[in-house]
């Protein structure tokens, strides 16, 4: 059955697209079902309330919201349709319980700190993307099947990222670019290319009490982030913690078993790992094209000449981040990873050895002392394991 609560607003709704945005004033209420075939916004001192059980269907039209949108229990869809925009909205606009589908990004909030929780975001370009300082709260959600990524979190977003499931996406589950979430705890990972996404200089936030499990990478790092990965759950993925290109973050109090690969180190990263379960993985630590030598070398013109400062996804960005954010301060040949717990056998197979040995589940200088890159050898850098923890440093669920 097709009904309005505003007889005149379907009239309104399907008139021919026009050259700009139609304003919506006042308070606006939308229910049952809508068909949007034009561009709408909301505006500055107006609201639309989309009521519980409506479903909006968007024909070549599309959503701007400069006031307030208030929306349980609907949904929103379309083929390829623009997706909702929230510009500068605050705590006042609430969207509970909706599902989002079918968009090139289902949701995007320029700045503001609107509250989105237990949203559906599935089957979008873009499930949700947060930028400009954006103060979101995200809580309880699910990102599912967005072909490119479920979460993006860029350009200095400060949200809130709690409780929330990111399952089967395309390429991330969640990507945070030059952001730093002030919190991003509780969420679960499951299916995704990358679970998580941390990347480029000024992305340093604190990634605590996730769980990330059958991800090809659980975490990747990536162009200079430093964030603080903390009290983590990485089980079952092919490699829980992927560090690439300049990237030193600290690494703390997780549980990384079950893996293919516990944690891999590449291209002139060094990280801080202390305090980590890494037992009962295919290989805990792997160190890969990790060269003190060819980071004071070559480091900073590969960086120059490499497309290093491009922005996600291939962007150009807003800023560039110059060599003196991205050089290696302590360049000793070594990787810090000391006072970590490798599990019964490793304990006892670092007993045996003792801190000279070469343990079987870390790869690194010991195991291949040089790597080739253009027709010119480099020493692998070694891995820093003693003195080691003689019991698990976590719990263990």
């Amino acid at each position: 059955m097709r009904r309005l609560v505003v007889p005149l607003l379907l009239a309104f709704l399907l008139l021919p697209a026009a050259g700009r945005a139609r304003s919506l004033t006042g308070t606006v209420r939308w229910q049952g079902q809508v068909t949007v075939s034009e561009p709408l916004r909301v505006a500055p001192d107006a609201e639309l309330v989309v009521e519980p059980g409506s479903r909006i269907t968007f024909a070549g039209g599309s959503l701007e919201v400069a006031g307030r949108l208030t929306a349980r229990e609907a949904e929103f869809t379309g083929k390829r349709w623009p997706g909702i925009l929230l510009k500068g909205c605050d705590a006042g606009t609430v969207l509970a319980g909706c599902r989002i589908a079918g968009a090139r990004t289902g949701l995007k909030a320029i700045g503001g700190a609107p509250h989105l929780e237990k949203l559906i975001l599935a089957g979008n370009e873009v499930g949700m993307e947060l930028r400009q300082k954006s103060a979101a709260v995200v809580r309880g959600c699910r990102f599912e099947d967005n072909r490119k990524v479920g979460l993006f979190v860029k350009d200095e977003a400060r949200p809130v990222v709690t409780d929330n499931v990111f399952r089967d996406n395309g390429r991330f589950g969640a990507y945070i670019f030059r952001a730093s979430p002030a919190k991003f705890a509780g969420n679960r990972f499951t299916g995704n290319g990358t679970g998580l996404m941390i990347a480029n200089y000024g992305s340093d936030p604190r990634i605590a009490g996730n769980r990330f499990t059958d991800n090809e990478i659980g975490i990747r790092v990536d162009r200079a982030a430093r964030p603080h990965l903390n009290g983590n759950v990485l089980r079952g993925n092919r490699t829980a913690i992927r560090l690439y290109r300049r990237s030193d973050p600290l690494i703390e109090g997780n549980l990384v078993t079950g893996n293919e690969t516990g944690i891999s180190v590449a291209y002139s990263s060094y990280p801080v790992i202390r305090g980590n379960d890494l037992a009962g993985n295919g290989l805990a630590l792997e160190l890969e094209f990790q060269s003190s030598t060819w980071e004071e070398q070559k480091g900073s013109a590969a960086r120059a000449a490499a497309a290093a400062d491009r922005g996600a996804f291939g962007r150009a960005p807003a800023r560039a981040v110059g060599e003196e954010q991205r050089r290696a301060r302590d360049l000793d040949g070594t990787v810090d990873a000391r006072d970590n717990w490798w599990g019964q056998d490793g304990s006892a197979e670092l007993r045996r050895i003792g801190r000279g040995g070469n343990p079987s589940f870390i790869h690194d200088g010991r195991d291949q002392p040089t790597f080739e890159e253009g027709g010119k050898d480099y020493p692998l850098d070694r891995v820093r394991f003693a003195p080691w923890r003689a019991a698990p440093a976590t719990e263990q669920p």
